[in-house]
């Protein structure tokens, strides 16, 4: 039997990679009609989170995501004759118009040194995030980026990215730093999706700079399951 390998989102967690599939599968793509757009907050945080994973993130990405929505996977590029013709899938609808189909299955099968990295960035930035997200509320009232609605306590809040997202944010730095392969762990041998840090003190210290000065963090509430 092979390993269980958990699935750990910024807006949930699934035990396996097949429930993660599953739960997509079921609770969006099925359950949504053809065309319809995904409106269910949670499953619009899942469905960003899983697209972070994605090594083909920034591509999809493009100009930014305006909304994930619901088509035949037939319509897409190069599918037609690999697929039912009442096959569907959860397509992207960019703020420029552009829209491209997009794999959450493969998403969710991301393994190996991008995912291990990207792990182990978010895992550095955590302070700097938890500060940003304490500063907010000491201001005053924090209100939802995506939502508009108060955010009732600092528990009830977490910190996203937008333009760049998370996934372009953490490209840019790997291209400085001369490609992924370049960025040495201290720890994550890609069995189980944990976080390792960065082995090298100075390069560490360059993630955090180019954080600072290129992130764009938000606050939006925190979603339940």
């Amino acid at each position: 039997m092979g390993i269980r390998k958990p699935v750990n989102l910024p807006s949930t967690q699934f035990p396996s990679r097949k429930a993660a599939k599953d739960w997509v599968r079921d609770a969006i793509k099925d359950h949504c009609d053809l065309e319809e757009s995904v409106t269910d907050p949670l499953h619009i945080a899942v469905l960003f989170d899983l697209l972070d994973r994605d090594d083909d993130a920034t591509e999809k990405v493009g100009a930014g995501v305006a909304e994930f929505f619901i088509r035949l996977t037939s319509r897409g590029q190069g599918h037609i004759r690999y697929v039912k013709r009442d096959a569907r899938g959860i397509w992207i609808r960019r703020v420029d118009g552009s829209e491209d189909d997009w794999s959450y299955t493969s998403a969710v099968d991301q393994e190996g040194i991008k995912s291990d990295v990207k792990d182990a960035l978010r895992a550095v930035i955590n302070d700097e995030r938890l500060a940003f997200r304490e500063s907010a509320f000491s201001a005053g009232g924090v209100h939802c980026a995506r939502t508009g609605v108060l955010i009732g306590s600092l528990q009830d809040a977490e910190v996203r990215y937008e333009r760049p997202s998370w996934a372009q944010l953490t490209e840019g730095f790997a291209e400085d730093q001369g490609g992924w392969e370049n960025i040495a762990l201290t720890a994550g041998d890609g069995q189980t999706q944990i976080s390792g840090s960065l082995a090298d003190a100075n390069q560490l210290q360059a993630w955090k700079s180019y954080w600072h000065e290129n992130a764009r963090p938000v606050i939006v509430a925190k979603l339940g399951r």
